[in-house]
């Protein structure tokens, strides 16, 4: 007989442990305003320490087709991501690139729905309760766009959607810890981003005692320990579209800290967005055997086996 009390504390647990992970991004806002102004150095620094620590807690290589899989996701999880970030942000406020890129909570239902997998209804419309609380939190009224930095932060939320989606549905390696999974990709896409940050940015900077102070959070708690609690949740059971929403708790994390430490005030629009975020993470908590389902069209199902399930993908 299933004892459905450890069950259930145990989905918490793993639901807590997902949600360390973007309180953790969200502390990377502060630190990032003290480094200097080349964001793909300031990437590169980031996740390749990152992955070098995962790496050495779990040592292990990548085989077979895990080679190719690793570098896939670490293009869309780090050096596409952050690539895209660093563009979008030369180009927009940050207001504006949290909130085009807070938009990956709903492209990742519909990225799911293209794999098979049924979607609880509400996956599609409680994310939008977020993603207008992000609004609320991060924007401002005289806000200017630019093409393509809306076409970055876009591209972002396209990136972290798919990564997370085939994170998720990829799963662990056979015999392989998931920290080592996490450092194969930050591995990956920190060695993509060394050469363009060469290219772009010139040499890398000399970086002043506060900066590599700012430098280490970064590497170790906003990167290395935040992506083994996220993918962590991810790897053992936590659904894509949740994860998608708890992203949505960074910029909570990023407006509080800056209250509570740079002597920025909240205002009542940023309160009321930070309850509407706060809503959406328990409004898309779905009860078991939820009724209200949709499911992707047959005629696209041969479209979504075309990346193989883990459990049948051998190596």
């Amino acid at each position: 007989m299933v004892n459905h009390r450890v069950v259930l504390h145990g989905e918490s647990a793993m639901l807590l442990s997902c949600a360390a992970g973007p309180c953790l991004f969200g502390t990377a806002f502060l630190a990032l305003e003290l480094l200097p102004p080349l964001p793909l150095w300031n990437a590169a620094f980031r996740v390749l320490p990152a992955g070098l620590l995962l790496i050495a807690i779990r040592p292990a290589l990548p085989h077979g087709i895990w080679w190719s899989r690793m570098t896939v996701l670490g293009v869309l999880n780090f050096s596409g991501f952050f690539g895209m970030q660093a563009l979008a942000a030369h180009r927009l406020p940050g207001g504006v690139v949290a909130t085009i890129s807070a938009a990956q909570c709903i492209v990742v239902p519909f990225i799911v729905l293209m794999f098979g997998q049924r979607v609880g209804l509400r996956q599609f419309t409680v994310p939008l309760l977020g993603l207008f609380g992000v609004g609320l939190l991060v924007l401002r009224g005289d806000t200017r766009l630019d093409v393509v930095g809306v076409a970055a932060a876009g591209a972002l939320a396209l990136f972290s959607s798919t990564g997370m989606v085939l994170t998720r549905r990829w799963g662990v390696p056979p015999n392989t810890h998931p920290v080592s999974a996490v450092a194969w990709q930050m591995l990956a896409g920190g060695v993509i981003l060394l050469p363009l940050a060469g290219a772009l940015e010139g040499p890398p900077p000399t970086l002043t005692y506060d900066q590599f102070l700012a430098t280490a959070w970064l590497a170790i708690a906003a990167t290395a320990v935040a992506f083994a609690f996220f993918f962590g949740g991810l790897f053992h059971g936590v659904e894509a579209t949740t994860a998608s929403r708890l992203m949505l708790l960074g910029p909570v994390v990023a407006v509080t800290l800056g209250w509570s430490f740079a002597g920025e005030r909240l205002t009542f629009l940023q309160i009321s967005g930070i309850l509407l975020v706060l809503a959406a993470q328990f409004g898309g908590l779905e009860q078991r055997g939820a009724a209200w389902q949709l499911r992707m069209p047959s005629g696209l199902a041969p479209l979504a086996h075309r990346i193989r399930h883990p459990y049948h993908a051998g190596t």
